[in-house]
């Protein structure tokens, strides 16, 4: 073979790996040492808070770090966060688990939200499950079937709806 088609064949090579996102490790299969950077995409693509916020609308696992509004739009969104001062889902089976949260809204159904403390809740649908390993300010149920649970402390509590439990946890 003449060197301009092996030329040609390995240029192509080198751009179908490039444009694949694809990472050519040292023996052994991983990467040096040292930390993973943040924020770090998940399955379905990176996903970064900026300007303060991330709006999620695509199935998938993300990491995120701190973030000050996350918003969750559809279904099967999961993400891993850090501190998030807001987060507002409006739809279904999705999941977060943050450090903290200063606000929790949610519109949908069979959601979960866990997290280290979280400041105020407010859920308008079934079948939702939110969790404080700490404590937890205020909390408004406008639907049915929801669960609520914190570990420390409870703010006010307006439940208007049917068979929710809201409940401290030891």
């Amino acid at each position: 073979m003449s060197p301009r088609p092996v030329l040609a064949v390995a240029l192509l090579a080198a751009s179908a790996l490039a444009l694949s996102g694809c990472v050519i490790l040292p023996p052994g299969g991983t990467p040096g040492p040292g930390p993973d950077p943040q924020p770090a995409p998940g399955a379905s693509g990176a996903a970064t808070c900026d300007g303060g916020e991330l709006h999620l609308d695509q199935p998938g696992e993300y990491r995120i770090g701190d973030c000050d509004e996350l918003h969750i739009a559809g279904t099967g969104v999961e993400v891993v966060a850090g501190d998030v001062g807001l987060i507002s889902i409006r739809g279904d089976a999705n999941e977060v688990d943050a450090r903290s949260v200063g606000s929790i809204d949610i519109e949908g159904q069979e959601n979960e939200v866990d997290a280290g403390s979280v400041g105020a809740v407010e859920i308008a649908g079934d079948r939702n499950d939110v969790e404080s390993r700490g404590d937890m300010g205020s909390v408004t149920v406008a639907g049915n079937d929801n669960e609520v649970g914190y570990a420390g402390f409870v703010g006010s509590v307006d439940d208007r709806g049917a068979r929710n439990e809201i409940r401290q946890e030891r």
